[in-house]
């Protein structure tokens, strides 16, 4: 299964990686029996990975920063 919008193998690693993250760093791997509390943890990890977590690959900015700000350069793996 892809975790991508067009199913480009290129894509789907990024994705897979952003999971690991999710899962190791914000506590996502546990099982959480209640479908509430699974979606607001979600909501919370997925907030701090782009808006307080600095990122090596971004040269330690946050994404959001990165992709409101349409002058900082980055390395993108989609196809032009």
């Amino acid at each position: 299964m892809s975790m991508t919008e067009q199913y480009d193998p290129y894509e789907n690693p990024i994705a897979e990686r952003i999971n690991r993250t999710l899962k190791y760093e914000y506590g996502l791997k546990q099982t959480i029996i209640n479908t509430s509390v699974a979606k607001k943890i979600t909501e919370e990890a997925i907030y701090i990975y782009n808006n307080l977590r600095t990122h090596f690959s971004l040269e330690l900015r946050k994404p959001a920063e990165v992709h409101l700000n349409p002058n900082i350069k980055y390395k993108s793996y989609r196809k032009k």
